[in-house]
């Protein structure tokens, strides 16, 4: 609904939990992170076969994946981020299918040799029952031999200390869609026994004299899960073996993911698991 007006005449809008109801404003945030892309896209084309990105969004690795020739379906929940994902291709002439589903339920056709879990989406997940609902279905439209690719963050106890409470700020990034910048504030509380994060962002838009030109608020949760914990949900749903690779941070803001290193806290961990 919309709120009160905002500082420098803006307008506030508040979200119930749609996160990812305006897909714009969601590329906005995420505009900065774009240093996995390479070594995902790396991974896609040495699948042998199709690919299936589960909460493709709208396009942040199925639109590159598709240029770079990667045959590669999207299935995501939004019906918002998936009619902006139908205009993007559209706007470049790309054709694939696109599905809408629930990564904890679905059914298609095609069997894949990858399917991708990118920039932890599954950790959207709130119960273990969902974990092991969206496991399996993915397992389930894997090809013989194929593997699932997952990345999620690992926790870090400290910084879910550190986060959690009042509003704090978290990112001040240029502004891709126009002038000024954009700041993204967030308030955590944590269900430390479910594994729950509760985040209430506030978004602000900076224009060029430092002046709040329209604010933004939304809200979504995300269930953290631990390596053991992961590990015991991937062989519950059916898969034999797995590897894990922690992203390191390469110059000017690239990285990749390095097989051989122990995961640390904080880490974003690759996960690769097979279906044999």
């Amino acid at each position: 609904m919309e709120g009160p007006e905002g500082q420098g005449g803006g307008v506030s809008h508040e979200h119930d939990n749609e996160y990812y109801d305006d897909p714009a404003l969601y590329r906005v945030m995420y505009a900065d992170w774009t240093a996995d892309l390479p070594p995902l896209l790396e991974r896609m084309r040495a699948a042998g076969g199709p690919v299936l990105e589960v909460c493709c969004g709208n396009g942040r690795v199925l639109i590159p994946a598709l240029e770079s020739g990667i045959d590669a379906d999207g299935l995501d929940l939004s019906p918002a981020m998936l009619a902006d994902l139908e205009s993007r291709l559209a706007a470049k002439g790309l054709r694939t299918g696109v599905h809408r589903g629930d990564m904890r339920a679905f059914s298609l056709p095609r069997r894949y040799a990858m399917v991708v879990v990118a920039f932890n989406s599954f950790l959207h997940n709130l119960t273990q029952a969902d974990q092991l609902a969206t496991l399996s279905c993915c397992r389930a439209h894997l090809a013989p031999g194929g593997r699932l690719l997952m990345c999620v963050f690992h926790p870090d106890v400290q910084k879910l200390i550190h986060y959690a409470g009042p509003e704090q700020l978290m990112k001040d990034l240029a502004n891709v869609d126009g002038p000024g910048r954009v700041r993204l504030f967030d308030a955590c509380v944590d269900d430390r026994i479910e594994q729950v994060r509760e985040v209430k962002r506030r978004v602000e838009f900076v224009d060029e004299a430092g002046r709040v030109v329209r604010e933004e608020r939304l809200g979504f949760k995300l269930r953290y899960v631990f390596k053991p914990e992961l590990e015991l949900l991937l062989r519950a749903a059916g898969f034999g073996r797995w590897t894990i690779e922690p992203f390191v941070a390469g110059e000017r803001g690239g990285g990749t993911f390095v097989a051989g290193r122990a995961p640390q806290e904080g880490d974003i961990l690759l996960w690769t698991a097979w279906q044999d």
